[in-house]
């Protein structure tokens, strides 16, 4: 969680003395008794503090801000159709991945006010996860995303008033964490914010995108801290390593491209490596990226070297297919 550095002080004497009264971190730190109650209030609503007894949450907080979606896939066939449904986006992905391990998760989401809206509220409820930030949409329905074999896409959505509404009620939640996982819908809206602010003070960005062949890296891509990239060919991953001396070195720490099947490629600072992916731990390169970035943010937030959290995410992408 990003503390300011009064906020920071006081930590710090609570964890000296955990008994140690209002009164006198006031005086400790020269200030007034209801300027540090107002500073111990905000570090119960930032989940440092869990009650009164001063007991610290020392999980990593994630925030996850992303579009939630029906997706239909329709694969024709010479007698028969045959129509998948399936609930999917980063927030359900996100959820089912980080429930069970004790993760400190919020969830930012744009729904629509029908039943498929309520059906992904109670798929998240289900993980145990808070839905008090999912914004549910009065006049539109939940974004439903038709594939037909494969290739054909379709969309009914919402558009980018829709999205600037949910995250102007809720950028203090965005950017009072430790870690942000951000999806494509909201990836450039999310760094217009962020640019306005101290970098001091803003969380590990994190984001995820599938490139078409020999595509150019999108700007706002490398403003992200860790950043994952899909291709749909072993070729494009030749394309975008070379691309990697330009990539890592902005604001990009760690870079993974992947096509899904024959490996990863990933850069840290100086270091470059591959991993190989097993032939049981394949994924799609697009539809896997969200499962792939979730564990690589879990593994990270927990201090594994990056290989370590790259094996993380690969084993949830393709436990995900």
């Amino acid at each position: 969680m990003r503390l300011t550095l009064r906020e920071r002080e006081i930590v710090d004497l609570l964890k000296k003395d955990p008994l140690i009264s209002q009164d006198e971190l006031a005086r400790h730190l020269g200030i007034s008794r209801s300027s540090i109650a107002v500073h111990i209030s905000n570090l119960m609503k930032k989940g440092v503090i869990l009650g009164k007894g001063y007991v610290f949450n020392e999980q990593a907080s994630i925030v996850v801000v992303g579009l939630s979606y029906l997706q239909i896939d329709i694969d024709k066939q010479d007698e028969h159709n045959i129509i998948d449904l399936e609930y999917r986006g980063l927030p359900i992905v996100a959820s089912e991945i980080l429930a069970g391990f004790g993760v400190n998760l919020k969830i930012i989401s744009l729904i629509g006010n029908d039943e498929p809206g309520t059906m992904i509220i109670n798929r998240l409820l289900d993980n145990k996860v808070d839905t008090a930030h999912i914004h549910r949409h009065v006049r539109k329905r939940t974004c439903r995303r038709l594939s037909i074999d494969n290739s054909s896409r379709w969309e009914e959505g919402f558009d980018s008033q829709d999205y600037r509404q949910v995250l102007n009620s809720r950028e203090w939640i965005i950017f009072n964490c430790e870690w942000l996982i951000v999806d494509p819908c909201f990836q450039a809206d999310v760094w217009a914010r962020a640019s306005k602010k101290e970098e001091e003070d803003l969380p590990h960005f994190c984001a995820y995108s599938f490139m078409g062949e020999n595509q150019a890296i999108p700007e706002i891509l490398t403003r992200y801290n860790t950043l994952v990239l899909g291709v749909g060919k072993p070729s494009g991953m030749e394309y975008y390593r070379k691309q990697l001396n330009n990539i890592v070195g902005t604001s990009v720490q760690n870079c993974i491209i992947t096509d899904g099947r024959s490996g990863l490629i990933y850069r840290s600072g100086n270091t470059t490596g591959d991993y190989p992916l097993p032939p049981n731990q394949s994924f799609d390169s697009q539809d896997g990226l969200p499962g792939l970035l979730t564990g690589v943010v879990y593994g990270l937030s927990s201090g594994y070297p990056l290989r370590q959290a790259i094996r993380i995410g690969a084993g949830f992408a393709s436990s995900s297919e």
